[in-house]
């Protein structure tokens, strides 16, 4: 078994928690922290990259960690990361895997009880805190105890649960196996079905229907299962097959005749209430439903269809777009003709939130790319504008002059870019807990726009945590309010809130919501878009991009806004520049 981006992940990590232990030069553990996030970022397994020779094109790998995972992935026996690893007791690697319990803390409790046994780290913590033995420990006490004891039963708790895949990552694994599958000119049609079709937030395995005439079906499945990623074969037939695919995923292939096509599609795309609430309609007009078709229950007759238009069609109902299939009212809207025009990919005209390499000294992780490069991207995807957003600079390391020069230098930095793309100054704010923002009130001055997010203290009861919120959407500089619910998809829950107080006065102010895209967040998801939209809110779609490659994930925002019913008039960044000039000035 190849090790996946998690392992890869756990790695990394874990040199850098060694170099922490062991005194190493504080650059190379940041080196290795990066590492570790950008390999956490891709939307495809790493080990695919390494063996296809790509992975320079990785941002945040640099050539000695490159060098590295090379030997390793050629080799793990005796290679320099595994040496690395080999520095530091076993059991801090696993305790460190609690969110929360970084490398000092894990070797601490490790090393002061003398625990030898990674397989049961977990437990003998726990057995320690029941007796409260932690709570003796020089500097930590009974406050660290309880958080050290809440991370172990968090970790154990999400290892309990079935490992999804993120959208991104789901779709990127379904893009690569379908452009394969279309090399053979045999396959005139190829899809995904269920929950990847939706574009739901999270996947689990992988489903594709393909068209393919009979007499073609065994040369197709065999080329399904010698797919290169493949590292095992689950399942052949005539015309089904399965593989599991490098990173532990199944991807199940289904081969059908053109005038099954429609009926499949529709059949296997809706959740359950969905497909539920189109048959009892169905039912009432005589006609039941299968994979095959629709069949009139009186007579038997079954009609098929290449399309699933002309399956809707059929039914007088009309097409439903695959994301909001959810069991809603969209099959009520669609009988009366009034389902929403929703957003799509090509409607974009810029964004407002990318993180270039400019150095501000930044509160958070700074970007991989320059101004320019950022710049390029934003033309080659035919963009019209562009916000340059990075994090405001750390006030543990510059006064408030500093920060002010800094945010000064940064906007003629800009300004100095040869671009059709009009660029725009801004920075993405931490909210404090207090509601204050974290930068000096002169910086402003300096900035075309400005997004605020939380960062830190998620943890805050909801009255609190929508007065934080409200007293930092208040200041007159703020246009966005950027990944709103704070989530991370399998790791970190939403934030609670009073959403429509939020809502509310975003709207009274003018102040946009984000849809972050980055892969982890999707947020704000897409429950909230629906009810923003109905309150009247406006959003921005963003990426959140830390590198140029990055740019090209907008389109995950796009389907999680098109998941919350919005159209292209609810997004500002569908807008032409005059339009959204006025926004940022307040018109």
């Amino acid at each position: 078994m190849h090790p996946t981006n998690k392992d890869i992940v756990i790695l990394l990590k874990s040199v850098a928690a060694a170099y922490t232990l062991t005194g190493v030069n504080q650059f190379r553990i940041i080196a290795y922290q990066k590492a570790a996030d950008a390999v956490e970022h891709l939307t495809q397994e790493i080990y695919d990259v390494w063996q296809n020779g790509h992975l320079d094109e990785i941002p945040g790998l640099g050539p000695i960690i490159r060098q590295h995972l090379d030997e390793y992935f050629t080799n793990p026996v005796g290679s320099y990361l595994e040496k690395q690893t080999q520095k530091i007791p076993a059991p801090v690697y696993k305790l460190m895997q609690s969110p929360g319990i970084g490398p000092k803390r894990a070797f601490r409790i490790v090393q002061e009880f003398k625990l030898d046994n990674p397989k049961t780290i977990f437990e003998d913590v726990k057995s320690l805190a029941a007796k409260n033995k932690i709570v003796e420990l020089e500097g930590f006490g009974e406050k660290s105890q309880k958080e050290i004891l809440k991370a172990i039963n968090l970790y154990e708790e999400r290892g309990q649960k079935e490992e999804r895949m993120v959208l991104p990552v789901a779709g990127q694994m379904a893009e690569d196996i379908i452009m394969y599958m279309k090399q053979l000119p045999e396959v005139s049609e190829i899809q995904p079905l269920g929950s990847l079709r939706r574009k739901a937030p999270t996947i689990g395995d992988i489903d594709l229907v393909a068209v393919v005439e009979q007499r073609n079906a065994e040369k197709v499945i065999n080329h399904f299962t010698a797919y290169s990623r493949a590292i095992s074969v689950q399942g052949k037939g005539d015309v089904k097959a399965s593989i599991m695919v490098t990173g532990g995923k199944r991807i199940d292939l289904d081969i059908i005749p053109r005038k099954r096509y429609g009926s499949m599609l529709q059949y296997f795309t809706g959740n359950k209430l969905h497909n539920i609430k189109l048959r009892e309609y169905a039912l009432r007009k005589g006609y039941s439903l299968n994979e095959f078709g629709i069949k009139e229950v009186k007579t038997g007759k079954m009609h098929t269809f290449e399309t699933e238009e002309a399956f809707y069609e059929f039914l007088h109902v009309d097409w439903i777009p695959p994301e909001i299939r959810e069991g809603g009212e969209e099959i009520k809207l669609a009988l009366q003709h009034a389902l929403p025009n929703l957003v799509e990919p090509k409607d974009m005209k810029g964004e407002f939130h990318v993180h270039s390499d400019f150095d501000i000294v930044p509160s958070h992780d700074i970007g991989m790319d320059s101004i320019e490069k950022m710049a390029k991207k934003a033309e080659e995807l035919g963009y019209i504008y562009l916000a340059l957003s990075e994090h405001n600079p750390a006030m543990s390391r510059v006064d408030e002059s500093q920060a002010v020069d800094l945010i000064r230098r940064k906007a003629e930095a800009v300004a100095k870019i040869k671009t059709p793309v009009k660029l725009l100054n801004s920075l993405e704010i931490d909210i404090q807990p207090n509601g204050d923002l974290a930068l000096a009130e002169d910086a402003f001055k300096y900035l075309d726009i400005a997004i605020v997010s939380i960062h830190s203290s998620f943890k805050m009861s909801r009255d609190d945590m929508t007065k934080r919120i409200l007293k930092a959407l208040a200041h007159p500089g703020v246009k966005i309010l950027g990944h709103p619910t704070g989530r991370q998809i399998g790791k970190r829950e939403e934030i609670e809130a009073d959403w429509q107080t939020v809502f509310d006065f975003a709207k009274k102010h003018h102040i946009a919501l984000e849809i972050n895209a980055w892969h982890e967040r999707l947020d704000l998801p897409e429950g909230l878009v629906r009810r923003a939209i109905q309150n009247g809110n406006k959003l921005v779609i963003n990426t959140d991009a830390h590198a140029a490659s990055q740019m090209d994930g907008l389109l995950y925002g796009v389907y999680v806004a098109r998941r919350g019913w919005a159209e292209k008039s609810d997004i500002i960044n569908t807008q032409p520049l005059d339009r959204v000039m006025s926004w940022i000035k307040g018109k």
